[in-house]
């Protein structure tokens, strides 16, 4: 069988003025693509480890790995920023924004490591503090989604009061924190993720685990929600430890939203291994596995207590008899993804009926494009995909009558347009096309043996 992907990195833009640039193609390192690039241009990188420490400067720009195309999780885990060796100490964060980047500003499809944060003022403590390990967001509201943020640490407190956030620090602003995997990250306070004065912000299917944070601020392993709310939404935190207090979750002053999130396996050295609550802080925990309970704000509807029964050490899928499955709220809302195949089921690693379940893989997960690759295939029936500049319209080139198979997502991988299906005939086809957001399209031929995907973005 050969493997066979066609891949147009193709740009639909509506005055022209957007461009691609690649990397190392065009600029040998991130950082060069990102000074060069201009508000509404994409950057690809093509994978390898890139040795850096990158700043957005402002710029509403994507930045994306392979797998904004390809959809397969491999093209995350081979391509590799590595912060571990930044020119000055104070600027050691693998990725920075902090110059009031919009949601428009898209970090996707890396793996984020070997970095040990920033030395950054915070103005509501009036004190210098280190951190954002991995990611720093500081007034400052970008997309960070479809990454690994793994391996980064901010721990030393020399010069600062604290130091914290090992994984992803997010401060004074609604950063989208969607479908990352947060893992093995350290720090004095907020193993995972520090999240201060964020009034708003949801975090969706993120998967935080394995995380410590050595006590600092009473620790927080997984999650350090500071003074403002925000909700924590179909997440998985797991198996994080905190040197003080909070395993799980740390809620400061204020009350955390929990909702169809799983609570299991979080350790601390004193008190409540999974939420603590700090300086009057509590949470609100529904449709939730916490395990040994909480007793918060609310009347907890829907908690569980019951082991999740994890069957997957590293991916931390739970199993097909998993209390946790179809669990999560009731509301229609927030159901799973639905089985093409099976319809009034659940799609995998989601499972049973499309209720919610609880935890990183239930509701509008993208399940499909972050946890499967595409599969080897034959190529057969070769078509290729460009666009006609300055207009809404694809060009498709056959060299035979069949049948696509159309469908649009969005860059998070909800689904947009359902499947339609489009006869193109011998020579060159016009298909009109109209969207309203940053989309990828996906064709495929009747056979299934061969896949175009077209990223639309609106300027």
């Amino acid at each position: 069988m050969k493997y066979f992907i066609l891949l147009l990195f193709t740009i639909i833009s509506v005055n022209g003025k957007a461009a691609q640039i690649g990397v190392p193609s065009d600029f040998t390192t991130i950082q060069e693509a990102i000074d060069a690039a201009q508000d509404n241009d994409v950057i690809i990188v093509e994978p390898g480890t890139y040795i850096e420490n990158i700043n957005f400067k402002g710029k509403e720009i994507i930045l994306a790995s392979n797998f904004i195309l390809t959809q397969n999780k491999a093209d995350i885990i081979t391509t590799i920023i590595d912060g571990s060796q930044p020119i000055d100490a104070d600027t050691a964060s693998v990725v920075r924004f902090m110059n009031g980047e919009t949601n428009n500003s898209v970090l996707m499809g890396f793996t984020i490591t070997g970095g040990s944060g920033t030395k950054i003022f915070n103005s509501q403590d009036q004190s210098y503090f280190r951190t954002g390990g991995g990611i720093l967001i500081d007034y400052a509201s970008p997309t960070v989604i479809h990454n690994i943020i793994e391996n980064n640490s901010c721990t030393a407190e020399t010069g600062v009061l604290g130091a914290g956030g090992g994984g992803i620090r997010m401060g004074f602003g609604i950063p989208v924190i969607e479908h990352n995997v947060i893992r093995q990250n350290i720090g004095g306070y907020a193993g995972g993720l520090m999240i201060a004065y964020c009034n708003g912000a949801i975090l969706k299917n993120n998967l935080i685990v394995e995380n410590e944070a050595t006590g600092s601020f009473n620790g927080g392993g997984g999650v350090y929600v500071d003074w403002e709310p925000v909700t924590l939404e179909n997440n998985t935190i797991a198996n994080n430890h905190s040197g003080d207090s909070g395993g799980g979750i740390i809620s400061t002053g204020t009350v955390t939203k929990v909702k169809n999130c799983l609570l299991y396996g979080n350790t601390a050295t004193n008190t409540s291994p999974q939420i603590f609550k700090r300086f009057g802080g509590n949470a609100e925990v529904t449709y939730s596995c916490v395990e040994g309970g909480f007793d918060g704000t609310g009347d907890e509807t829907g908690l569980i207590t019951d082991d999740p029964i994890f069957v997957s050490a590293t991916e931390y899928y739970v199993a097909t008899n998993s209390p946790c499955v179809d669990a999560g709220d009731p509301d229609q809302l927030y159901n799973d993804i639905e089985d093409p195949n099976s319809i009034g089921y659940a799609l995998f690693p989601s499972y049973g009926t499309l209720r919610n379940d609880i935890g990183v893989y239930g509701g509008m997960m993208d399940t499909e494009i972050l946890y499967t690759s595409i599969q080897n295939h034959t190529m057969l029936d070769p078509f290729t995909v460009s666009t006609i500049h300055l207009s809404e319209k694809l060009l498709i080139k056959s060299e035979k009558s069949q049948t696509l198979k159309m469908s649009m997502y969005s860059f998070s991988g909800q689904l947009i347009k359902a499947d339609q299906y489009i006869e193109i005939s011998p020579g060159t086809n016009t298909i009109p096309i109209i969207f309203d957001q940053h989309s990828i399209v996906q064709f495929q031929n009747q056979s299934g043996y061969q896949k175009s995907s077209i990223l639309l973005k609106l300027e």
